[in-house]
């Protein structure tokens, strides 16, 4: 396998160097290799000899995302191999909050170096899904929420909201769509109006009064959609830096720290935390507020 990531109906390159007893190549006289999706099914693409104790195979359009396991079966002359892998396959269209030449370009790595982007685009989902968490979905995706009434005001988990498809509260068996009616526009009691920036819905009946949702429990459902369709340099800017600090501590040998050597000649790398206090000020204008209800 020549990549770590695979997207979601791309072909598979596996290969596999099958050792004797002595821990040498050796031609084998039957190579079986068996790949088990996500899902549990299993298949056995053809193998094919490229060398001396050298075997690959192709896994055709992988489609289903998360963890594929690999195990190769070798039996020769004399000798019995066995071997177990695995890969991954990401859904097309995951969100990415920077591009790779952009992480290229920010860690002074050469355009036409590609010894590194699998691995580089491992740490560009890992910073994605870490900024996500901070300061909500760059891309924008859909959500189904539900609250328990009762309250004048509910919150919804992500933002910012771009759009509310619908808002309904529940009374037992009954369901009672409520619509967006902004203040001074009331046209009946069953209302709503909502922040988008901040994701607050508050109930409203006639002339706009403020009412409470249903009582009960989990009895509110909303589906909304929040996300940007933009993203704003600064969270660019954080992005890249998270990238650079995750992928400096995992690649860069000892040195000196504070930019010079101890008192006692020791070297030492500083760990810290994953997410340096200059990644959480950067993305501090647009952080998600905190203790969701």
């Amino acid at each position: 396998m020549s990549a770590l990531i695979y997207t979601a109906g791309q072909d598979v390159p596996l290969a596999v160097t099958v050792l004797n007893d002595s821990g040498l190549p050796a031609t084998a006289t039957n190579v079986v290799v068996t790949v088990t999706a996500p899902d549990g099914s299993t298949s056995t693409p053809p193998t094919v000899p490229a060398g001396t104790g050298i075997y690959t195979a192709t896994v055709p359009a992988a489609a289903t995302s998360g963890t594929w396991l690999v195990r190769w079966l070798a039996t020769g002359s004399g000798f019995a191999f066995a071997s177990e892998s695995q890969f991954q396959v990401r859904l097309a269209g995951v969100e990415q909050v920077v591009d790779l030449s952009s992480v290229k370009a920010h860690l002074n790595m050469p355009a036409t170096d590609t010894s590194q982007d699998d691995e580089l685009i491992g740490f560009i989902l890992a910073a994605s899904a870490v900024v996500r968490d901070l300061i909500g979905p760059i891309i924008p995706e859909t959500h189904t929420e539900f609250f328990t009434g009762g309250v004048g005001t509910i919150s919804l988990a992500w933002q910012p909201v771009t759009a509310i498809a619908n808002v309904t509260e529940y009374y037992g068996l009954s369901a009672f769509p409520l619509t967006e009616q902004p203040l001074g526009s009331q046209m009946n009691a069953f209302a709503y109006t909502v922040d988008y920036i901040t994701g607050e819905l508050t109930r409203r009946t006639f002339g706009g009064q403020a009412a409470l949702f249903a009582i009960g429990d989990k009895n509110i459902r909303v589906v909304y959609t929040a996300g940007r369709t933009d993203v704003p340099y600064n969270v660019r800017l954080g992005a890249l830096e998270l990238i650079r600090h995750l992928w400096q501590q995992s690649q860069q040998g000892a040195r000196p720290r504070f930019g010079g050597a101890r008192m006692d000649g020791e070297t030492h790398v500083p760990i810290g935390f994953a997410i340096p206090d200059r990644v959480v000020e950067l993305l501090s204008p647009h952080r998600r507020p905190p203790g969701i209800a």
